[in-house]
């Protein structure tokens, strides 16, 4: 139960901040997906406004008006009048062309001293009145926006050419320069009605607690209220949006009603998971103890008695699951330990019995020395050499398989084991097999080699590779150094061995028998090198079928 109270408490804690976190993440991406498509509109349209403005700024009709307006006017003001009306139609056109009338309040281009300039309203209207350079050069934002590098916002103001003020506009001021020089040949004044910012951000829906602000410049930022710019600090922990063209900043404060309304839905969905994680647990409780508490006790009363030499058998554990396996287990284990108490004496009594017959196995080596030894002082007396001969090489190769305990000899004392054995194999062949020794170096008979591993190698020389050949035969012992190891090649010209035969044996699947070692053979040999001096040393096969065979010992070298 306490670990399912922590598995719950880690599970519902872990929970609650997971959907918090992605709650407001994704209030959050979706705020911000939500004004970049209100701030991209509205920056389409304010755009479209410095486009038209900065058309003014470069277009020839109206620079040639600026520079020459004054001195027309002085000379003939029928001609002045004449200027004016075309310059004017010329913008009145692209004023209607270029799509911005929505956009845009009042366009007014002035000379610098605001004696002659051109006007057009939203209404088509030319006419205004005769001082409105004059009164739009005397507000406190003209010196400003006219003197700046690029535009600059003073956001909202009152409309300065109105008696009420109204509508407010954001005023957009820009000086004209002549083409071919820095000479400032006047300025030119657009507003930009409060409604064609409201109008775009009436599309974005607000609830009662969160907000959208429109931010021009430091310290100057309004709030947006049922379709009004109210100027309003921005508060901190809001998610915000830069126009890419204006540089205007459209910022969102997101609804903590809302987030607080999903939050209620979640809590109530991890509380659920708490309650069915306890719910779980107190099954598993119930369920481990009636399964797994209450049979491990009785197990456990069952190996106690055990241990106090109660061996009897008790039915009453082999359940029908895992527990009653290991029930059973115990009788099993309980009945075996009482054979074997039972079956203790008897090992004893044969214990004695085969030291008994261990005792009597080592004098049989000794009268068979003796014996042997007879034998071949009577066949020298006789004359018999090659009785003496074979009698002296079995005695020999007897007592080194009865008395040695050693596992490494020498290679010289192995090559010894060897010529015993085929002194005796050559007379049983009538001579018609070889053994010759080919050693590049003598210290190399001095390295370690495992005893009898060579004569196992030279008897499966004998009877499998020359013997089915029905011929005379020639056994090579060569023994060399190669890559700083020992290396000794028993090759035989006999019948050979093909891939599968070589594989076999190496493997151990085929266990070659001999006549006078019957558990050793090529795969023994092999794996008691390799446990002798490691994996990397061992014996190898190669055969040519018909043509020979070569069995190549690698083995260290001591330095």
């Amino acid at each position: 139960m306490g670990f399912a109270m922590i598995l719950a408490l880690s599970v519902a804690s872990l929970s609650y901040v997971l959907s918090v976190r992605y709650l407001k993440e994704n209030q959050q991406q979706s705020a911000l997906t939500n004004i970049h498509v209100l701030g991209n509109d509205l920056d389409s349209n304010i755009s479209s406004v410095l486009t038209f403005a900065n058309w003014i700024c470069l277009d020839g009709t109206l620079e040639n008006y600026l520079r020459t307006v004054n001195r027309t006017y002085a000379q003939d003001a029928h001609l002045g009048k004449k200027l004016s009306l075309s310059a004017w139609n010329h913008l009145n056109n692209e004023f209607n062309i270029i799509g911005v009338r929505n956009h845009i309040g009042r366009v007014l281009i002035s000379t610098p001293d605001g004696k002659q300039f051109l006007q057009v309203v939203g209404g088509g209207d030319a006419q205004g009145a005769p001082n409105s350079p004059m009164t739009i050069m005397d507000t406190v934002f003209f010196d400003k926006l006219v003197t700046s590098s690029s535009y600059e916002w003073v956001g909202f103001v009152g409309n300065p050419l109105t008696r009420s003020g109204n509508p407010r506009v954001i005023p957009v001021i820009r000086p004209i320069h002549s083409s071919s020089s820095s000479i400032v040949l006047g300025w030119v004044y657009l507003d930009i009605p409060e409604h064609v910012v409201t109008n775009t951000l009436k599309s974005f829906v607000l609830s009662e607690d969160d907000a959208l602000y429109l931010t021009f410049s430091k310290g100057n930022s309004y709030r947006y209220v049922d379709g009004v710019l109210k100027k309003e600090a921005v508060p901190t922990q809001v998610i915000s949006y830069t126009l890419p063209d204006t540089g205007w900043i459209i910022s969102y404060l997101p609804s903590e009603n809302a987030l607080t309304s999903r939050m209620n839905y979640y809590r109530m969905m991890i509380l659920l998971i708490f309650t069915a994680i306890i719910f779980a647990g107190l099954i598993l409780s119930f369920t481990l103890q009636r399964t797994i508490t209450r049979p491990v006790d009785l197990l456990i009363k069952r190996l106690e008695k055990i241990g106090q030499g109660d061996f009897s058998r008790d039915a009453s554990l082999e359940w029908n699951n895992e527990l009653g396996e290991i029930g059973k287990g115990i009788n099993s284990l309980s009945k075996n330990v009482s054979d074997l108490m039972e079956t203790k004496l008897a090992d004893e009594k044969e214990r004695h019995d085969l030291e008994y017959q261990i005792l009597q196995s080592q004098i049989n080596p000794h009268f068979l020395y003796n014996t042997l030894n007879t034998i071949k002082w009577m066949a020298t007396i006789q004359g018999s050499d090659g009785i003496a001969d074979m009698s002296t090489s079995l005695s020999r190769l007897m007592k080194n398989i009865s008395k040695s305990t050693e596992d490494l000899i020498p290679i010289g004392d192995e090559f010894s084991l060897v010529d015993d054995y085929f002194t005796i194999m050559k007379y049983r062949y009538g001579g018609t097999i070889e053994l010759e020794y080919q050693t590049d170096d003598a210290a190399l008979l001095e390295e370690k080699i495992n005893r009898f591993s060579l004569q196992p190698i030279v008897e499966n020389a004998i009877f499998h590779g020359i013997e089915p050949k029905g011929s005379a035969g020639r056994i090579i012992i060569h023994t060399y150094e190669k890559d700083g190891n020992v290396i000794i090649d028993v090759t035989d010209n006999g019948v050979g061995m093909s891939a599968d035969a070589i594989k076999s044996v190496l493997s151990g699947e085929s266990q070659t028998s001999t006549e006078f070692f019957k558990q050793i053979g090529v795969f023994n040999v092999n794996e008691r090198i390799k446990y002798t001096f490691g994996e990397g040393y061992g014996i190898t096969i190669e055969s040519e079928p018909y043509v020979y065979t070569t069995m190549r010992f690698t083995l260290p070298r001591e330095k």
